[in-house]
């Protein structure tokens, strides 16, 4: 959606005097008339003037005309979108009769279909030195020292007095008055002194490996930090020129991937998930199913502190459908909260999937988008985007999701993934490993 207009004022300025590069068609035809009065005035102008009356005055020729310069082709102009319907609440009474439709299950064959239908990642190859495992010394257990007797000592007798012996009575002191204390001052209290810093730990230049300290994690090599998108141990991390790391490692998941041991998951680095709650069947005939493992996985990622969003694999044809999907979401989540959004993935999996026969246009596929987040935004969750760079070129108007996050799927050997900079998110592979999951895992990067 174009949010700023030109004036016909500056349209003109800049399609006459650079050849109308960048404009946009609307532009163009709303100053028509305007240029086409400017051009017909230079085709009537003469190109030169004729020879004065007067024999004494000597011809002037007149200026030509200053060519008109060549138009550059303009780019595809985003359409401007319709105006959409106000989203939908999700109402108890619109809640049951979501809930009251059949759920089946994933069908595992689709699943199949649309594991396949992914790109195959190439292969994570570390771009730098990662040390090998240091095994820690075994402490000697110190003996325990055998205590030394202590010895009794005998008491000594105590002498009785003779017989006879009168006990000789001491005098009384005299009763001269004590003389008076003189009040003692108190010392002045000295200023505690505030404690000294303590240095920042220094990483030994010849250490390799992870080094923590107050401004950040980096990642050292021979003592120095690296910089920049990096694979370390098979995965991906990004360092701002400091070296200080900026994005976190993440994972999502289906059933697909069945039984899954969260407190594993989390003691490898894992800090985010993206779960699927469930999606609508690729074939033609639709109908939503909810994800066999969704219920385990939300409570197995929230017992052990990873981050929490969900993903709804889409296969809507029309605007309405789509904010349909998203009720259905709404009322599957009951309420629970989230940490991350609520994400959009909206595939073309086969030539047979429901999306494919519809054959949709650009804009209305972005309408799909469009209508899935603002019902899910309206709802009370946070809404995000999930596409790849193709989709971003060919099927979608980046522009008109603005206001959405992007998780983008890019499996490339590249620093970084094409098409768009504006990602919040980055599938980066689907061959991950992962401890507490069987077999392969997408993995993921996520700003901080």
């Amino acid at each position: 959606m174009n949010r700023f207009r030109k004036t016909a004022a500056t349209a003109l300025a800049v399609c006459f005097l650079m050849g109308a590069t960048g404009c946009a068609s609307s532009d163009i035809e709303t100053l028509s008339p305007i240029l086409y009065t400017v051009t017909a005035t230079e085709e009537l102008a003469p190109s030169s003037s004729a020879p004065s009356p007067t024999p004494s005055a000597s011809p002037t020729a007149s200026p030509s005309p200053s060519p008109s310069p060549t138009p550059t082709p303009s780019p595809t102009a985003t359409p401007t979108p319709k105006a959409t319907v106000k989203p939908q609440v999700l109402t108890e009474e619109k809640k049951e009769e979501i809930l009251e439709k059949p759920v089946q299950n994933p069908s595992e064959e689709e699943d199949e279909v649309v594991q396949q239908s992914k790109p195959t990642s190439p292969p994570i190859v570390d771009t730098v030195p990662t040390p090998a495992p240091t095994v820690k010394p075994t402490a000697t257990p110190t003996p325990t020292p055998t205590p030394k007797p202590t010895p009794t000592s005998t008491p000594k007798p105590t002498a009785k007095p003779s017989p006879g012996t009168t006990p000789t009575t001491k005098p009384d002191a005299s009763s001269t008055p004590k003389p008076t204390a003189k009040p003692t001052a108190k010392p002045t209290a000295k200023p505690t002194p505030k404690p000294t810093p303590k240095p920042e730990p220094t990483p030994d230049p010849s250490y390799t490996g992870w080094f923590t300290n107050s401004q950040g994690t980096f990642y050292m090599v021979s003592g120095k930090p690296i910089t920049g998108s990096q694979i370390i141990g098979g995965r991906r991390y990004i360092f701002n020129n400091s070296g200080v790391l900026q994005t976190r490692l993440g994972i999502d998941v289906s059933s697909y991937q069945k039984s899954i041991n969260w407190n594993s998951v989390a003691s490898d680095g894992i800090s985010f998930a993206f779960l699927r709650i469930g999606g609508q069947y690729y074939r033609q005939e639709g109908g939503f199913y909810k994800d066999n493992y969704f219920e385990q996985n939300y409570t197995g990622a929230k017992n052990v502190g990873i981050d929490i969003g969900v993903y709804f694999f889409s296969q809507a044809t029309t605007p309405e459908e789509a904010k349909e999907e998203a009720l259905w979401v709404v009322a599957q989540l009951k309420g629970r909260g989230l940490q991350l959004p609520v994400v959009y993935d909206l595939e073309d999996p086969a030539s047979d999937s429901r999306f494919h026969l519809a054959n949709l246009n650009r804009q209305e596929v972005t309408d799909l988008c469009k209508a899935f987040c603002e019902t899910i935004e309206a709802n009370g969750y946070d809404a995000m985007v999930y596409t790849n760079p193709d989709w971003i070129r060919n099927k979608l108007y980046l522009d008109q999701l603005s206001s959405y996050p992007l998780w983008l799927a890019h499996y490339t050997q590249a620093s970084m993934p094409s098409a768009s900079d504006s990602w919040q998110a980055w599938q980066y592979t689907s061959s991950g490993t992962v401890k507490g999951i069987s077999g392969k895992v997408d993995m993921n990067v996520m700003w901080n």
